[in-house]
């Protein structure tokens, strides 16, 4: 996740003491729609600034890397690459160069794309360059040594800067983007672009072929998939995971932040596993849906005593009860109770062993309750000495998703025993790109300002919120353009409203309960993000805080 709001701080900073100079922050999908060009897919941010000098107004667009420089820090510049093979000499009247910055040192380190790819060109005309992994542009700065290495090494005059951020003036910053705009005008784009695209065509084919879906990270929801009738886009290597996961272990939990999908993927799967049951010739049954909340105990999840015909007696929780049913178990937002403390005796079975989870009845001789396992299908059965065994058969599983926001909450002990798969949230590019797709009917400007959100949102680990929510909020934006409906059941809507004030409205409904769990210090980043990319206002800020302290 990119961490610049040093840098950003900074320039902004610059740029407002400087007369004819200004700086955007952009999101490599709002800097395609600034430039009118691919900018290749990365998720560290984008600069545009536009300077007036001599008389004449031109742009310069970074391409960032935003790391840790502690010790020997390595990048690539990806980027950078594809947009100058996608491009070519259009890329360069926009003044191409890369930024560097270390967060930890509050430092950065910039070189134009004429010298650095140019030195590169250089260098692939002389010998063959060998590839690294996945990357075509390997790349290595040296703060110390004031050099970036991408096969070949640019240095002194040629890197316009190299130092702690504090240190940059407004004067010096000119200089760095008059340099670029200079060294774009005369280098050899030609060579640069035949060098560029022959390295990215050459480039050895990854293990797995990667679908455009690989930029789609797990699910976008084009539809309402609460019942199951919506669409969800899938990056393969995700859902291998959750497949692959499921079929090998007998306890899987999906993480993610909220509205990434995890549900509506873990019904997909049940639905996967189903249907390969029935072509086997099997029947998989319906798993048993269960949503824990802070009332959660033990006797919930595993069972204890209550009180039948006036006796006590063991009643079993959710887990006896599925296996008994020879059926799966799933834990649906299983954050919302304290899953360490109502687990109890289940933690040691979940690692194969026999546990005793209760006695049949309160009265002499009643028979020991135990949970085991055992081969084929799940049931309750007895063993010869009486006592009463809910086993889990080789197929039985427990399943279930928990949001990542939430997860000092839960599975501190629980979670060594489940297999955690990952689902994060979409990238912003592909999210934008979905968005079109499935709310083509929505305004424009109202569509780019709710992905401008899920920019601010997913630029901030605290923040991260999945896509579903913010298709919610189209949804919502959408019911108020068909507003004299609503007419008839005494509701009116003015025709002259600010689409704006609508917007706002739909992100507290749909977001407003996340926003109030948030530090002061992570709502006031978010916030601030917003307003850099035009999402929201700071008027729209001051209602929104008016409005929290009734969902906190």
């Amino acid at each position: 996740m990119a961490n610049d709001d040093a840098l950003h701080n900074k320039l902004n900073e610059l740029a407002h003491s400087e007369p004819g100079l200004r700086v955007q922050r952009l999101t490599a999908a709002q800097a395609e729609n600034e430039l009118g060009l691919p900018v290749g897919r990365s998720r560290n941010p984008v600069y545009r600034f536009e300077l007036d000098s001599n008389g004449e107004t031109f742009d310069a667009v970074a391409f960032t890397s935003i790391l840790n420089g502690r010790g020997r820090p390595a990048t690539r510049a990806e980027a950078l690459g594809q947009a100058i093979a996608q491009n070519g000499a259009e890329l360069f009247k926009h003044n191409p160069f890369f930024l560097v910055f270390d967060y930890t040192g509050g430092r950065f380190i910039a070189v134009s794309a004429a010298k650095l790819f140019g030195a590169f060109a250089q260098e692939a005309a002389r010998r063959d360059i060998s590839y690294a992994d996945s990357a075509s542009f390997s790349l290595t700065p040296s703060f110390d040594h004031q050099t970036v290495k991408m096969y070949a090494t640019v240095n002194g005059s040629d890197i316009w800067w190299c130092g702690d951020i504090a240190a940059l003036t407004a004067e010096e910053l000119r200089r760095g983007i008059e340099q670029v705009r200079s060294e774009s005008q005369i280098a050899d784009v030609q060579a640069i672009v035949r060098a560029t695209t022959a390295r990215l065509e050459a480039a050895p084919a990854p293990i797995a072929a990667v679908s455009e879906a690989a930029v789609r990270p797990a699910f976008l929801p084009l539809g309402d998939i609460s019942n199951g009738n919506g669409n969800i886009e899938l990056d393969p290597r995700t859902w291998r995971m959750i497949v692959t996961a499921i079929r090998s272990s007998p306890a899987v939990i999906l993480v993610g932040p909220p509205g990434t999908g995890k549900t509506a993927l873990l019904r997909k799967a049940i639905d996967y596993f189903a249907h390969q049951a029935d072509e086997a010739g099997s029947r998989m049954k319906k798993p048993l849906w269960a949503t824990p909340d802070e009332s959660w105990t033990t006797r919930d999840l595993v069972g204890g005593d209550t009180i039948l015909d006036g006796e006590i007696a063991f009643r079993p929780g959710w887990v006896p009860r599925s296996l008994e049913e020879d059926r799966w178990l799933i834990l649906d937002e299983a954050n919302r109770a304290d899953m360490d403390r109502i687990f109890g005796g289940l933690l040691t079975w979940l690692s194969g062993g026999r546990v005793a989870i209760g006695t049949e009845s309160s009265g002499g001789g009643a028979r020991e309750v135990v949970l085991g396992w055992q081969p084929g299908a799940s049931g309750k059965t007895e063993s010869e000495e009486g006592t009463i065994i809910y086993a889990a058969g080789s197929d039985w599983r427990l399943l279930g998703t928990y949001n990542a926001l939430d997860a000092q909450r839960v599975f501190r002990f629980v979670g060594r025993r489940f297999v955690r798969v990952p689902i994060p949230a979409v990238e912003a590019l592909a999210f934008e790109k979905i968005l079109l797709e499935s709310r083509s009917g929505l305004d424009a400007e109202l569509r780019n300002r709710v992905a401008g959100l899920y920019a601010a949102h997913l630029a901030g680990e605290a923040t991260l919120l999945g896509p579903a929510i913010f298709i919610a909020m189209c949804n919502y934006l959408q019911a108020v353009d068909g507003a004299p409906d609503t007419a008839a059941h005494g509701v009116h809507v003015s025709p002259g409203i600010d689409p704006q004030e609508i917007l706002t409205e739909a992100y507290v409904v749909h977001v407003g309960t996340w926003l109030a769990q948030l530090e002061a210090s992570d709502i006031d980043a978010l916030r601030q993000r917003s307003i850099d990319n035009g999402s929201l206002s700071e008027k729209d800020w001051v209602w929104i805080r008016s409005m929290l302290g009734s969902l906190a």
